[in-house]
């Protein structure tokens, strides 16, 4: 198609720049194997009202009603988190604002004064995008807000990942505020109802909440980190069709029970597109902040170090017209489609440096997970949740110089 335009939008507010009807509503209650049978009683509980319904009595309004309870449950733990840039001119030095975003308030620790509580300290993740200014050379401040005092606080900046788009801020004030509970990512299903809580388009908005559904969860995007114009890092998201808009970033996607399971950060944009956001996984957030960030600790991810090309790629026209720098693919895959990462060259030092494998060997798993994409293997290193550096794992490969397939174990280097 011609003139067709997309982009993949950081949803933050830079400044100065259907409701869907669900009748799926089987979905909110828990279900045994994913199937009910004419044979299975159709009296479920509902675990977010603890009563138990009639399946078939089951209404709009109880979809609602779990809508309403589970933000309820998480509408004072999502905040405004604000970036200013410091101007001055002559005597005059004023904060103004640079960029507008969400933050989910995830931990807190009691201020003690002469041993009684004069306050709480709240721990904060967001976007990295959203508490990072655009120059180098200018001073930026961060600060907390609360929309329902319309009240702002100094933020400190704990840490981010240069390459997943998380960070963490803290913040100090009297009021008392419930962290949300993280739930675990991996548990998600196409189709699970989902809400989204922040300040889409800034604070005029603040608090807003969108509903819709799991559309994809696990979506593979690629990114260049270092601006160089080369798309060199693959991440892990959540795809989902929950409206999100600038100011949505760093804000959270919940479930129906209120807990969290991915933090907003992009979605895609066209005139043929819509209803694609993206939200970086509970599972990985929680890995990131709490072994990582929070702590303090150097975040190195593991490299297999091989460089090489998808062997669907590569057609038999592809190999004999290669010069020699593809060799014949072996008949190894019993009536499978053709799979693998065909091994161009290994680098020093690295992985599978001295690891038997060699170039025209084909890697076909990396600790039990099928080299079907590369996209997929990147993006599983990179998350850390599967693998870390100093892990053993297993490489199912074909070795060229055996003529058979081969399982080694790797101790995984960054």
């Amino acid at each position: 198609m011609n003139n067709k335009k997309m982009w993949i939008i950081p949803v933050t507010t830079i400044i100065g720049c259907c409701l869907v009807v669900c009748l799926l509503v089987g979905l909110l209650f828990p279900y045994n194997g994913g199937y009910v049978g004419s044979d299975v009683t159709n009296k479920v509980t509902n675990e977010i009202t603890n009563k138990v319904v009639e399946y078939e009595n089951v209404s709009v309004e109880d979809l609602q009603t779990a809508v309403n309870e589970a933000y309820e449950k998480v509408e004072h733990a999502v905040i405004g988190v604000t970036c200013k840039q410091v101007m001055s001119t002559g005597f005059v030095t004023s904060d103004v604002n640079h960029s507008l975003g969400s933050g989910v308030i995830y931990k807190r620790e009691e201020i003690k004064t002469n041993g009684e509580i004069s306050g709480y300290k709240y721990y904060v993740i967001t976007n990295r995008h959203v508490i990072l200014g655009d120059d180098e050379t200018k001073e930026y401040k961060i600060f907390a807000y609360l929309g329902e005092e319309d009240l702002e606080f100094p933020a400190t900046i704990v840490g981010y990942d240069k390459k997943v788009d998380i960070a963490v801020i803290t913040f100090e004030c009297t009021k008392y505020i419930q962290p949300v509970k993280i739930a675990d990512s991996d548990e998600l299903d196409k189709g699970d109802f989902v809400i989204a809580v922040g300040n889409p388009d800034g604070y005029y908005y603040y608090g807003s909440v969108t509903f819709g559904v799991v559309s994809g969860e696990a979506r593979y995007l690629s990114s260049d980190t270092d601006d160089d114009g080369i798309e060199d890092f693959y991440s892990l998201y959540i795809q989902h069709d929950v409206a999100i808009n600038p100011g949505n970033s760093g804000g959270g996607l919940f479930n129906l029970y209120g807990e969290l399971v991915g933090i907003n950060t992009l979605k895609l944009v066209s005139d043929e597109i819509e209803g694609m956001g993206f939200a970086i996984p509970s599972n990985i957030v929680s890995l990131l902040v709490n072994e990582y960030i929070e702590p303090g600790k150097e975040i190195v991810r593991a490299r297999l170090g091989v460089m090489g090309v998808e062997v669907r790629s590569l057609t038999d026209y592809a190999v004999a017209t290669s010069g020699g720098a593809y060799k014949e693919i072996p008949d190894i895959y019993n009536g499978e489609t053709r799979y693998g990462i065909y091994v161009s060259e290994i680098s020093k030092e690295s992985t599978l440096y001295n690891s038997g494998i060699e170039p025209h060997d084909i890697i076909l798993s990396v600790g039990g997970v099928k080299a079907s994409r590369t996209y997929v293997i990147n993006a599983k290193l990179n998350s850390l949740v599967d693998f870390q550096v100093g892990d053993e794992v297993e490489i199912v490969y074909y070795s060229r110089i055996k003529n058979r397939v081969v399982t080694t174990t790797v101790t995984l280097k960054p």
